[in-house]
């Protein structure tokens, strides 16, 4: 492997706004490569900058794709475990709808600055958001369409109610949720072992799960990359409880969402999950990719193939105003 992360941690300089595009030193070149994060064939004249922004107490790792003729934003964010890196499959996406790409690593993850896959409350993961949304209006065209896989999902979700928007306040002409936490699978036995768990360990030995179908996804995750943790963290998990309270007692909002959950899920109780989120948001769009497991994006050529058309049906709805051609 022809990158590190601290090295490439120190090349990346403060991310400036006001830059089309940065030249990408060595290390990012590796790092780039070795995610397949080079999208030469995704958008003619592709600018690409990455660099670090200081939001709430991080040094977060955000990256930066442009395309010509851009309709509008997407905003991605990851879920647990995971990182920026692993989301080519929806940058590409995302860039063939002629949307511009703001995306970045969560705090413990991937290049951002904190203690790896922990946070001591789930509303840092809000700070952080709403920190980077502010730079994101201000300095990126809209509309802005948002992508949260899992616990981005969450995080999501946590923004939007926890403001209480109106639709006039939206800033999002979209939302795609994609296999959204709110419970996990077990939750209720965690909820029970935690009180005791945190008086003894701060950590215990990840269990990889078969997140996908996609074989060689899982075992790129297991055996390549370098930016995964091996420990699944007893803080971020009492996090997550009280979190798990906090948003299932939000008010709903009339706000239209649109959410993608695999039928064969066995990372997050979906099914509860999804009354929660109808609940949440009346007005929301479910669909059901047959066969899907937890890590949507991530998943099977073919179920991909399915949830992305699905996915560009609803934002050729949501944005058709951009989307259609000037006369």
């Amino acid at each position: 492997m022809n990158w590190n992360r601290d090295t490439l941690i120190e090349e990346l300089g403060e991310f400036d706004w006001s830059l089309p595009e940065a030249e990408p030193g060595p290390q990012l070149k590796g790092y780039s490569q070795h995610y397949r994060l080079n999208f030469d064939e995704s958008a003619d004249a592709l600018s690409h900058q990455a660099g670090k922004l200081k939001i709430a107490d991080y040094e977060i790792a955000l990256q930066r794709w442009m395309c010509p003729g851009a309709v509008g934003t997407a905003v991605l964010v990851h879920g647990y475990y995971d990182h920026l890196g692993l989301y080519g499959s929806l940058i590409d996406f995302c860039l063939r709808q002629k949307l511009n790409v703001v995306a970045f690593d969560l705090p413990g993850h991937g290049l951002s600055s904190g203690e790896q896959a922990s946070i001591t409350d789930f509303q840092e993961y809000d700070a952080v958001f709403s920190g980077l949304m502010q730079q994101v209006t201000e300095h990126m065209p809209g509309p802005l369409v948002a992508f949260g896989q899992s616990t981005g999902g969450a995080i999501l979700v946590n923004y939007l109610l926890k403001r209480g928007f109106k639709k006039a306040q939206n800033p999002f002409a979209d939302v795609i949720l994609l296999a959204p936490l709110v419970r996990p699978v077990g939750w209720l036995k965690g909820a029970v072992m935690h009180p005791v768990a945190s008086m003894f360990v701060k950590q215990m030995k990840r269990n990889h799960g078969n997140s996908s179908s996609d074989e060689d996804f899982l075992d790129f995750v297991r055996t390549q990359d370098p930016l995964q943790s091996v420990y699944l963290s007893v803080q971020w998990v009492g996090a997550m409880l009280r979190w798990i309270r906090f948003i299932e007692a939000q008010p709903a909002l009339d706000l239209p969402v649109y959410i993608v959950q695999g039928d064969q899920d066995g990372t997050v109780d979906w099914q509860h999950n999804m009354k929660v989120l109808e609940e949440k948001f009346p007005q929301r769009e479910l669909f059901i990719l047959e066969d899907g497991r937890h890590h949507l994006v991530n998943e099977s050529l073919d179920k991909r193939a399915d949830m992305y058309a699905h996915i560009a049906g609803r934002l050729n709805s949501t944005l058709a105003p951009e989307l259609t051609p000037a006369p």
